[in-house]
C-alpha cells in the first residue's frame, strides 16, 4: 500500500501562513468595516401643468397639482456602519402619487459620493407589498438596476413607471452588498435617491 507523504516543514509553514493571512483579512474587515448612508427625496416638476376650462369670455385657468410622497417619514433609507462582504442589506420603500395631473412619468436618480460607491454592488427591484418598516410581503415584479452604486449615479434619470391613477403606490426594494476587495476596507459612501414626477 502506498504511504501518504507528510508535508515538508516548509510546506506546512506556508499553509499555516496562508491561513493566518486569510484570518487577518477577515479581522481587518470586521475592525474597519465600510459605511453607507442613503437618503431619499421626492420632487415634482409641473412643466406645462396648466389646464383650461371654457371657450368663451369666461375662460378660466387652473393649475393642476403634482404630488409625490414616500413612507420613510424623513428617515434615511440606509444608515450602515458595519458593512462587510457577504452580508447584504435590504430595505424597501413605497412612493405614492397624489396629484391631479395624469398621467405622469416617475423617474429615479442617484447622486453618490465617497470611495465605497464603486465597491457597493446593488440591485433595485420594483414590485408590490413591503414598506419602509419591513420588506416582508414584498413581491418583485421587475429589476430596474443591477450594478454598483457608482454606476447608478452615472446613469442619470432612470424611468420607473407611468402613473395613470391618483393614489397609485410604487414599491421598491434596494439590496446592497460590499465587494470583497481590500481597497473597500475602511471606506464610506453617501448617496441621495431622488424620485421625480413629470407630466407625460
Amino acid at each position: 500500500m502506498a504511504r501518504k507523504l507528510k508535508p515538508t516543514r516548509n510546506e506546512a509553514e506556508t499553509g499555516s501562513q496562508d491561513r493566518q493571512v486569510a484570518r487577518s483579512t477577515a479581522r481587518a474587515f470586521a475592525a474597519a468595516a465600510a459605511a453607507l448612508l442613503i437618503s431619499t427625496l421626492v420632487v415634482a416638476r409641473s412643466d406645462a401643468a396648466l389646464i383650461t376650462e371654457g371657450t368663451g369670455n369666461a375662460n378660466s385657468f387652473a393649475a393642476g397639482t403634482i404630488a409625490l410622497s414616500d413612507d420613510d417619514q424623513g428617515r434615511s433609507l440606509f444608515d450602515l456602519a458595519d458593512m462587510a462582504p457577504g452580508r447584504p442589506k435590504a430595505q424597501c420603500i413605497t412612493v405614492g402619487y397624489q396629484g391631479s395631473i395624469l398621467p405622469v412619468d416617475v423617474s429615479m436618480l442617484a447622486e453618490a459620493q465617497g470611495e465605497l460607491a464603486e465597491f457597493l454592488t446593488m440591485t433595485v427591484e420594483q414590485g408590490t407589498g413591503g414598506s419602509f418598516e419591513s420588506c416582508e410581503g414584498f413581491v418583485p415584479k421587475r429589476e430596474l438596476f443591477a450594478g454598483s452604486l457608482a454606476d447608478l449615479s452615472q446613469e442619470g434619470w432612470l424611468h420607473v413607471s407611468r402613473v395613470r391613477n391618483d393614489g397609485t403606490e410604487l414599491s421598491f426594494r434596494f439590496v446592497f452588498d460590499v465587494a470583497d476587495e481590500a481597497d473597500a476596507v475602511g471606506t464610506s459612501a453617501s448617496a441621495s435617491i431622488v424620485w421625480e414626477a413629470v407630466p407625460s
